[in-house]
């Protein structure tokens, strides 16, 4: 039987062929995930019962495409009081199927289809902005942070220097993924700053680690800065907040014509949002912030949270840092979000050859097909991380994401001596796949 051979126009580049790729090796050699930032619980039981509840009474149809009145209400009385203003729950609010597809249809919403417009986006960066940008058809323009003296920070001149008037979108995430910064109030106002030089500029400021902050820290709002709303769309993850990325429901704040705009796009391709999920959340937003009591007294969901992983954090960075001689690794600080990142240049001289000279790297039995490789590195030489990601995985059987991933393909500020690793698994994993990277045990 004759088969068709097909080919379709790539519009954006296979930046998830590296996930195809660690999803594959995870099942093949048995690995420990501390890739993916998605939490290693369930979400809590009162979300769920809300849920079960939210479909009993029959809300199981269609919802109003820019959320369900009873979420949005709620949206609008939380954050309002975060940014210090009244919130208009119809018009100034979209929910959408997860933080990741609002910020596809803000995007798509801003920018000039026929091109030349520009995105300005701080690197290393969330992978899918990339695609995002791609897909509108505009230019990605990165600014570097770079890592000194033991913080994340950028240079003001760089950051003006990449402004012009085809820049349409600055994308700042705060807290941010994946270096776990949180942005100062003089950075963001440093930003706010020069941003007055250039009214056109959109912000489109992804909070999604709003609550994940450590050390008694807080994150700032770009859009609670004085004369800042206006310009600024906000994005908000009700997955990450309640740990359950799998329902997808998020929502973005901001002016009511970009709103609106937005939301015409996010109709379009996905019409509504899961209304039984929209009802539970709407009804446990205010609690899962604010009601004490959760497992422990004075004590609400969300901080609960926070210290479970700041206390997978600090065992991580510890345990680490006295790896063994023959592994020397430098975690980094972090202030926020899912993931510790690890330096590991002291360790690239212990990677075996066969990661570093070649994609072909597992030695495989016969009749046994390799796994998906990442097509987006295969020009040029393998990078360090993706090396050492490859070899932590076939030979110690843990999974963790090479920061080069985290530009751009072509970006010249890339680093490949980092790590990602996931602080949101539990504790009984993270133990276990410290011991294996440490090269105590490959298999329980």
């Amino acid at each position: 039987m004759e088969t068709t051979k097909r080919t379709f126009p790539l519009r954006i580049d296979d930046n998830v062929a590296i996930w195809t790729e660690f999803k594959e090796l995870t099942l093949r050699y048995n690995c420990l995930s501390l890739g993916e930032g998605a939490p290693g619980h369930n979400p809590p039981q009162f979300l769920v019962d809300n849920l079960v509840k939210a479909i009993e009474e029959g809300h199981n149809q269609y919802s109003r495409v820019m959320g369900i009145p009873e979420l949005n209400k709620k949206i609008a009385d939380v954050y309002g009081k975060k940014l210090g203003r009244d919130i208009n729950w119809m018009t100034e609010i979209f929910v959408s199927a997860g933080a990741n597809s609002a910020i596809n249809s803000i995007i798509l919403a801003i920018i000039d289809p026929k091109g030349g417009d520009e995105v300005v986006v701080f690197e290393p960066c969330f992978p899918q902005y990339q695609d995002h940008v791609q897909m509108a058809n505009a230019r990605y323009v990165p600014v570097p942070l770079d890592y000194k003296e033991g913080k994340w920070s950028f240079s003001k001149e760089t950051f003006r220097a990449a402004l012009n008037e085809r820049t349409k979108i600055l994308i700042l995430n705060n807290a941010h993924n994946p270096t776990g910064k949180l942005f100062t109030l003089e950075e963001l106002t440093t930003i706010s700053t020069i941003l007055k030089d250039f009214p056109n500029i959109i912000v489109l400021s992804d909070d999604v680690y709003e609550y994940l902050t450590y050390d008694g820290k807080h994150s700032i709002m770009f859009a609670s800065l004085p004369e800042t709303f206006n310009k600024t769309i906000s994005v908000f993850s009700g997955g990450k907040l309640f740990s359950a990325t799998g329902w997808k429901v998020g929502w973005a704040i901001g002016p009511a014509d970009i709103i609106n705009a937005a939301s015409v796009i996010s109709t379009t391709t996905i019409y509504c949002v899961n209304a039984p999920a929209q009802v539970a959340m709407g009804r446990c937003l205010g609690d899962v912030i604010e009601t004490q009591g959760f497992k422990e007294e004075g004590v609400s969901y969300v901080q609960h949270t926070r210290k479970e992983f700041e206390i997978v954090r600090d065992f991580m960075i510890e345990e680490l840092q006295r790896a063994p001689i023959d592994l020397e690794l430098t975690p980094l600080p972090c202030e926020s979000g899912f993931f510790v990142m690890v330096d590991i240049s002291k360790a690239i001289s212990k990677i075996p050859t066969r990661f570093l000279e070649s994609h072909d790297y597992e030695i495989l039995e016969e009749g046994q097909t390799p796994v998906s490789k990442n097509r987006v590195f295969i020009e040029g030489r393998v990078p360090f991380d993706l090396a050492f990601c490859r070899w932590m995985a076939v030979e110690r059987g843990v999974i963790m994401m090479p920061n080069s991933l985290f530009y751009n393909k072509e970006s010249p500020y890339r680093i490949d001596t980092l790590v990602r690793l996931s602080i949101c698994k539990g504790y009984e994993l993270s133990v276990r796949a410290v011991q294996r990277i440490k090269g105590k045990q490959k298999t329980e």
